[in-house]
């Protein structure tokens, strides 16, 4: 069992890694581990601390719970900044939260059009 999580995680980290296009050696270096680590993950011979998961998702841009195969979806990582903001957003004013809204929304449609 705990080499079948070791090979699920291996084997997200290798797809995400990929279709991102880093070399191992590039996510190794942006999470402050060496380049065989991240060989032994991806091959499922060693399963990473929860702090190097953590970097790993922050780096590839998607959710422990995708890694560590809770969620099929890969999700975003999300940030403490971006928790932070949000429990921020519910003290704000009615108004200055709709004004939130629409630029957001204004956004996701301009970054729709780049598609």
């Amino acid at each position: 069992m705990k080499d079948d999580l070791a090979k699920k995680i291996g084997a997200r980290i290798r797809s995400k890694r990929k279709k991102s296009g880093i070399s191992q050696k590039g996510l190794a270096e942006s999470v402050d581990i060496t380049a065989a680590a991240i060989n032994q993950f991806e091959k499922g011979e060693k399963k990473p601390s929860a702090g190097v998961l953590a970097k790993i998702a922050h780096a590839l841009d998607f959710s422990t719970d995708y890694l560590l195969g809770e969620a099929d979806d890969e999700g975003i990582f999300i940030s403490n900044d971006v928790v932070t903001t949000f429990r921020d957003f519910k003290n704000l004013s009615k108004k200055d939260r709709e004004i939130i809204m629409r630029n957001i929304e204004f956004l996701k449609s301009e970054a729709k059009n780049k598609e």
